[in-house]
């Protein structure tokens, strides 16, 4: 899938963008720094520490920094264990930098056709039958989940089978998380219960 790139994206800007060990001695206690920006350097600056995926959200967030905050040096901290359900930061700008990453790397528009192309609807509602048909016998699990969880949109971003065809899992096409696809098909009503 051919989708953004925050590379390309922060060479545009003219910032350079270094991957390497950083320091965690600002952060709060069980996170880790993930990224920052130093704006007199133009650099952008991200943890090799973090898995693929991971840094790719971490560049497109610093990138929404650059973006939307001028001005503001920022750094982006994260759970030592990662990420299964999403965490809400407090401060709206960090709030507003996931949410450009998320937009970023998965645009409304690609994963609405790539949606339609994997599962053969425009959207889907959880019900006991998408649910057997997305887990098998252990679909209770799923129906039984406490709301408002991500359970169903995770299981929709992982899911590499339905109704008899198979695909590649949409977190794999887009190159982003579990967690950051399930994010995207909420918001964009594209699963829901």
């Amino acid at each position: 899938m051919d989708v953004c790139d925050p590379w390309v994206a922060a060479k545009y800007l003219d910032f350079e963008v270094q991957e390497g060990w950083l320091s965690s001695n600002a952060t709060r206690q069980g996170f880790q720094l993930g990224g920052f920006i130093n704006r007199p350097a133009k650099l952008i600056a991200i943890s090799s520490e973090q898995k693929p995926r991971t840094k790719l959200f971490t560049l497109a967030h610093e990138v929404g920094h650059l973006l939307m905050h001028p001005g503001l040096h920022h750094h982006r901290e994260l759970p030592m264990h990662g990420l299964t359900e999403p965490h809400e930061p407090t401060d709206q700008r960090e709030r507003q930098a996931n949410h450009f990453a998320g937009c970023f790397l998965v645009p409304e528009k690609q994963l609405r056709l790539a949606f339609t192309a994997s599962f053969g609807v425009k959207d889907l509602k959880l019900t006991d039958t998408i649910a057997c048909e997305l887990l098998g016998a252990s679909y209770t699990s799923l129906m039984n989940s406490p709301y408002p969880s991500l359970a169903f949109e995770r299981v929709v971003a992982q899911a590499q089978r339905f109704n008899g065809h198979q695909f590649s899992a949409l977190n794999d096409l887009f190159q982003v998380s579990p967690t950051t696809m399930a994010i995207r098909l909420h918001q964009t009503g594209l699963v829901y219960r």
